[in-house]
């Protein structure tokens, strides 16, 4: 990781020439050709695309409407989705930061930060906590994925002290909402601020990305309405309160701003003071068994089906899907959000990548 971080400063001095232009060009014409069918067949109410070269904007469009019954048109620029568990690369940075800043020890139990949870059940460490090795269940019982949700930090540690772990910690991957709520009530005492000022301070507001923000279910300009289809029809999504889920989720973004978040992995000087916290965040976190989990801390870190390394995320939420992806090799970040629940988009997202990565490969030979 290192070295492609060296070596995308050198390319940053190198504008494109015109060989190099017209292959990336013949990949966008081509990703657009992709875009156009998927949201088609799949009857997608609206999308926001964007992909970036070099540090450099090379698409970015919206697909369709934001709100279907008033005809307003997606823009990648301002139109905000819902980005789900993407936001969990944003809880990541930001523990990574204090874990920087020596205001807590990712290496730590857990015990270090909230004493008030049974020693003999929860023995785990906030790297195992960020990386889904604690042995924590997806959620917790008692929450609620409606409007009616109430859930608090009271009931948070009600259900840590009445459920049981799937797992041992480290004995094997088990994805958490449940373990990144525990990780944003200890960012939440470090910090000494909620878990969104803490990401806004730590990250959001040092990548410009000006708008993404927590979902709280109140009016927000630009924001896109959500569907989900029903019986054939496509239908406005119920809405989803977001209380005690903002470190695993429950944030609006654009694809624009999503390209800021992925240009970080390149640019660490934005907001860490070496590159060392994303190498330990994007290394691949290892079983008891020394089997590797493709995930890292709050981030997937793995290949895709042509052998492509990416780092990112997926997100699914109601009413939309989001997915964001980093090739490093080839200084590539694309963002894809969608206003539907259907279909997943990790198929589309890696024949794009693969579309662009097969016409750099033809710039490095001419």
């Amino acid at each position: 990781m290192k070295k492609f971080l060296f070596l995308f400063n050198l390319i940053l001095l190198c504008p494109l020439n015109a060989v190099a232009q017209n292959y990336l060009d013949k990949a966008t014409a081509i990703s657009k050709k992709k875009i156009e069918l998927f949201c088609k067949q799949n009857d997608i109410p609206g999308m926001a695309i964007s992909i970036s070269y070099s540090g450099k904007f090379i698409l970015s469009e919206g697909v369709g409407f934001a709100d279907l019954e008033k005809k307003i048109k997606v823009n990648p620029s301002s139109t905000k989705f819902r980005i789900a568990s993407v936001t969990k690369i944003i809880t990541a940075l930001t523990l990574m930061k204090l874990n920087e800043l020596d205001s807590l020890n990712i290496d730590n139990s857990i015990h270090f930060y909230l004493d008030n949870l049974p020693h003999d059940k929860y023995n785990f460490s906030l790297r195992q906590l960020a990386g889904h090795l604690s042995g924590l269940k997806r959620n917790p019982s008692k929450e609620r994925w409606d409007s009616y949700n109430t859930y608090s930090e009271d009931d948070l540690y009600q259900s840590l002290k009445d459920d049981d772990l799937d797992s041992k910690p480290g004995v094997q991957f088990s994805y958490s909402n449940y373990g990144y709520k525990v990780l944003g009530l200890i960012i939440e005492k470090k910090c000494h601020k909620t878990i969104v000022e803490c990401q806004e301070e730590y990250i959001l507001n040092k990548l410009n990305m000006t708008n993404t923000i927590p979902d709280t279910g109140l009016s927000s300009p630009n924001t896109t309405n959500f569907y989900l289809k029903k019986d054939g029809l496509i239908q406005q999504a119920p809405y989803m309160d977001c209380k005690l889920k903002y470190a695993q989720g429950c944030h609006l973004s654009t694809s624009e701003d999503l390209i800021h978040l992925g240009n970080l992995f390149f640019q660490p000087n934005l907001v860490f003071n070496n590159i060392r916290p994303l190498q330990i965040m994007t290394k691949q976190q290892v079983l008891f068994s020394g089997s590797k989990t493709g995930y890292g801390l709050g981030i997937i870190s793995n290949k895709d089906m042509y052998g492509n390394f990416f780092l990112g995320h997926n997100g699914l939420e109601n009413g939309s899907r989001a997915i964001l992806r980093v090739y490093p090799k080839y200084n590539l970040v694309i963002s894809i959000l969608i206003n539907n629940q259907e279909p997943p988009l990790e198929d589309l997202i890696t024949e794009i990548a693969y579309t662009y990565i097969e016409n750099l490969k033809k710039i490095k030979k001419d």
